[in-house]
């Protein structure tokens, strides 16, 4: 739990964290540009302003355009009034003719500049007092040139600027305090879902895959993606121990009964060959049964390795294959009185798997075809699956029997004590299946018909054969 509560702080901790750099990157990128922004606009205004009054200066005669001159005297009192800000007016000579703020200590660069290059001269200067913006404007008075130059303090910018930060300020940490709140209900929220899946995988783990599965309420989260993960992985876990234990409880009981059987019968041959005179008869008939339950506990083996070996994910061959000649090959084997099965086949056929399963599966399917029809088995080769097809013209499969039959162990009701271990259609589809292929009964209206598909061959293959 201390982990958890620890997740909890770190989130909590990683919100705080993140929200004071979103508060450090937004005064950057917003007073920065805010403060340029309206220092450019204060200088435009002003630039505006000097502009539209050059007229009134340039109306002044060459006797009104000269130091103390009542007129030049009036029009600089009206201009300070209208924009509030300091006026001086120079003439040719960069010499102050008039001005708002004689105090003998400002410099004015941009009055010879706007002299010389004849032109509007707009600047932000940076003097000890503050920051201000400085326009310069030439004019022509009476045939005399002079500069009419207007200031303006920026200082009244810093309350725009100090309300603008104050407010910033404010916002930030009201969003920083919902997002601390929403933050730590959202963390709490995820690490009691994530309890409530640690106490499942704890009591799964001392009680095994059939305790109770996680629940998330149906959250469509990656949280609750992980508890349908963890519960599809305990209901798998749950299913392969029933399996196993299937496997085992049935297993046993299958081998138990032919060591039986086979250990009565040599008991029986060996006490019939004791007597005197032994009955030789009588043992050749144990010894013959024995040696039954002995090819019986063959076949079990076999078929308990092939299970072993699909379970531990074995990986079979894949390589070219044709069908028909591996069909004749296994019929061969079952050339013998009635276990003899006809071949129907279109021509050769190709497909990419592993002789050996294919083969496997073919002996199972004959050797079920023999065991359940009446005599009569076709095994057809069919090309445009391609597939093998198994045929039988015995009862047939029982309705609702179709599925079951393929799981393992599972025997029919009439098989008897030579009916197999129901083992071998289970084996034949998880071949099948590892092959990219499948194994499926066939409604086909009498008998059986048991159908194994399984991946062509490239073309290429096909046209080299």
């Amino acid at each position: 739990m201390s982990e958890l509560r620890g997740l909890r702080g770190r989130f909590a901790a990683a919100l705080v964290a993140v929200s004071a750099l979103t508060l450090a990157v937004t005064a950057l990128l917003v007073l920065v540009p805010l403060d340029r922004k309206l220092e450019q606009d204060a200088l435009t205004s002003l630039d505006a302003t000097a502009r539209t009054a050059r007229s009134t200066f340039e109306d002044l005669s060459r006797e009104q355009l000269r130091a103390g001159s009542p007129q030049l005297e009036r029009a600089v009192t009206n201009l300070r009034r209208q924009t509030g800000g300091e006026v001086f007016v120079f003439d040719g000579a960069s010499q102050m003719l008039a001005g708002t703020d004689l105090n003998g200590n400002d410099h004015f660069p941009e009055v010879p500049q706007a002299l010389q290059e004849d032109r509007v001269v707009s600047r932000l200067g940076r003097e000890a007092g503050g920051a201000e913006a400085q326009v310069a404007v030439p004019f022509k008075a009476g045939g005399v040139r002079g500069v009419l130059d207007l200031r303006r303090s920026l200082e009244t910018l810093g309350g725009v600027h100090a309300v603008v930060r104050r407010s910033l300020v404010a916002a930030a940490f009201v969003a920083l305090a919902v997002a601390l709140i929403a933050g730590i209900a959202l963390a709490t929220r995820l690490v009691r879902r994530l309890t409530a899946l640690r106490t499942t995988a704890l009591e799964m783990a001392e009680r095994g895959p059939d305790g109770t599965p996680p629940v998330d309420d149906g959250h469509r989260d990656e949280v609750g993606d992980l508890a349908r993960a963890f519960a599809t992985m305990q209901r798998q876990l749950a299913a392969q121990e029933q399996s196993r234990r299937t496997f085992v409880s049935t297993a046993s009981h299958e081998l138990r009964t032919p060591l039986t059987s086979l250990g009565l019968m040599l008991h029986g041959a060996t006490d019939e060959l004791g007597h005197d005179p032994p009955d030789l008869p009588e043992a050749r008939d144990q010894l013959r049964r024995a040696l039954g339950q002995t090819d019986r506990l063959s076949k079990l083996a076999a078929e308990l390795l092939d299970l072993s070996r699909l379970d531990a994910g074995v990986e079979l061959r894949s390589e070219p294959v044709e069908l028909v000649e591996l069909a004749r090959s296994v019929l061969a084997e079952f050339e013998a009185g009635a276990s003899r099965a006809e071949l129907s086949a279109d021509g050769p056929t190709w497909v990419s798997a592993d002789p050996g399963a294919i083969a496997r599966i073919a002996r199972i399917l004959l050797n079920n075809a023999h065991r359940h029809g009446n005599g009569r088995v076709v095994l057809r080769v069919d090309r445009g699956g391609p597939a093998l097809e198994v045929t039988d013209d015995g009862p047939g499969v029982p309705s609702g029997e179709e599925e079951r039959i393929f799981e393992r162990f599972r025997r029919g009701p009439e098989a008897g004590e030579d009916g197999g271990f129901g083992l071998g259609l289970a084996i034949g589809r998880e071949l099948a299946e590892q092959m990219g292929g499948e194994l499926r009964l066939v409604p086909n209206g009498g008998g059986a018909t048991f159908r194994a598909t399984f991946p062509a061959a490239d073309e290429d293959v096909e046209a080299e054969a």
